[in-house]
């Protein structure tokens, strides 16, 4: 039973810890991608400790309070589209052996999160401050914006991995003591 009260009580400290950094983020006008990014790392832990379930339940729940209480709605849509679930589906992902496979598959899920996010930003449910960014934007800077954000995801991902061995040598002994 006590190990049961462990398991919620760091579930729920994560999960209101995410959602702090999800409205911090949305206070802050340059924490767009960052914020969600540091939210998704926090829910990491849940899903090495407990399962992909917990994590993915945990996702939900930010997701979900993220959207009513954060006051950019791009930040918490870019949570909810991939930054939020991505370090808990990470792991299974990396267990394709084809190198080229595996990161086919991390691009192809990252670019379609993106795109399908802004598509329904921009033409949807259109955010007037997006659809002016946007439209103010050429053709070549967003393409330059897009290769740009490739390039932030593979240091992401690569990030997660650095976070997952320190969270397992550094903090892991700490928190289930």
């Amino acid at each position: 039973m006590r190990e049961n009260s462990r398991k919620t009580a760091l579930c729920g400290v994560l999960a209101a810890l995410s959602a702090v950094m999800m409205f911090m983020g949305g206070l802050l006008p340059l924490a767009t991608f960052t914020a969600p990014a540091l939210a998704g790392m926090f829910l990491l832990p849940l899903a090495l400790e407990f399962g992909k379930s917990s994590g993915l339940i945990a996702y939900a729940a930010v997701g979900f309070i993220a959207f009513f209480i954060v006051p950019d709605r791009e930040i918490s849509l870019i949570f909810i589209f991939f930054l939020g679930y991505y370090p808990i589906i990470k792991w299974s992902l990396d267990k394709i052996k084809s190198f080229i496979i595996q990161w086919g598959t991390k691009l192809l899920l990252f670019n379609a999160a993106i795109f399908s996010m802004y598509g329904i930003i921009l033409f949807l449910f259109p955010i007037r401050a997006v659809v002016e960014e946007f439209a103010d934007s050429s053709f070549w800077f967003t393409v330059a914006l897009v290769l740009l954000a490739n390039v932030a995801f593979i240091i992401y991902d690569l990030a997660l991995v650095k976070i997952r061995l320190i969270y397992y040598y550094r903090l892991r002994p700490k928190v289930l003591k």
